[in-house]
């Protein structure tokens, strides 16, 4: 088993599960994949449609406990952006922010969400 090989079971893999009527409720992802000389393993993540992903979940978590207001749109730099995640493994700039105009996702540290994102006191 090499790469190469490995590339085309995932493609081979990613093709072969819609034609069990799983992904009509469901998202499914075919991640990375671990190989030796006679097999390969696959990660494969199967999630409702529409469930929320860890990192929206963590934003919920993490906002209240930084004060946040996840539904307030801040102008930063000319750019409409409101949270849409938080990265537990980022432990610098855990924040995600996305641009409502462009849709690019920008990273920001805990202050600096605190500072665009806090929640107001009549909230």
């Amino acid at each position: 088993m090499d790469k190469t090989t490995a590339k085309i079971l995932r493609e081979k893999l990613k093709d072969l599960l819609p034609m069990y009527g799983i992904s009509e409720d469901y998202e499914i992802t075919v991640g990375n994949a671990s190989y030796d000389d006679t097999q390969v393993t696959f990660k494969v993540q199967i999630k409702e449609t529409g469930a929320p992903s860890a990192e929206e979940k963590d934003l919920e978590r993490y906002a209240k406990l930084h004060g946040l207001d996840t539904t307030k749109i801040h102008d930063i730099q000319g750019k409409r952006m409101t949270l849409v995640g938080f990265n537990t493994r980022a432990t610098k700039m855990p924040y995600l922010a996305k641009d409502m105009n462009g849709g690019e996702t920008y990273k920001l540290s805990v202050d600096s969400a605190q500072r665009f994102f806090k929640q107001t006191e009549d909230a």
